[in-house]
């Protein structure tokens, strides 16, 4: 056994025991505490499970479901970005975004507007639904963004 050296500045070795017990207790608490943590965000993902199953029974698929979620987080992140700029920044950052233009100036977003003309009643459905909640301005926007051959 090694000979622990007592003196100034030094424990003697009862407190050193002492010292190693308390850390290997606190070792174990914090293990009891993430089992516990882990068992209830375990009860909450089965909770996240049903409910998607649920959405899924009344037809909504459980990937729109996440990426909704998803979309809303990010837009939050976004805000929470642009609301610790100054003023002057956060006008720049506005007219940035709005310079970079919305999905449907994209290819995909222009492939989304095209698919509009097809026979899917869904896509048809969800098109119509976005199309009514648009200002006048972006409804403008939303046909100069359309392909030609959507237009007619």
């Amino acid at each position: 056994m090694t000979r622990i050296l007592e003196g100034r500045n030094r424990a003697n070795a009862d407190e050193m025991a002492s010292f190693i017990d308390k850390y290997e207790e606190l070792e174990k608490e914090k293990l009891r505490e993430k089992m516990s943590y882990m068992e209830r965000c375990r009860r909450i993902t089965e909770q996240q499970k049903d409910l998607l199953d649920d959405a899924k029974g009344q037809g909504l698929p459980k990937n729109v479901v996440k990426a909704v979620v998803k979309a809303r987080e990010l837009e939050g992140k976004a805000n929470a970005i642009l609301e610790e700029l100054e003023d002057d920044a956060a006008q720049i950052f506005k007219d940035i975004r709005e310079a970079l233009g919305d999905y449907a100036d994209l290819p995909l977003g222009q492939a989304a507007v095209s698919r509009e003309e097809q026979d899917d009643e869904r896509t048809a459905a969800v098109v119509s639904a976005v199309k009514n909640d648009l200002s006048d301005d972006e409804k403008s926007e939303w046909e100069k963004a359309a392909p030609t051959a959507a237009k007619h």
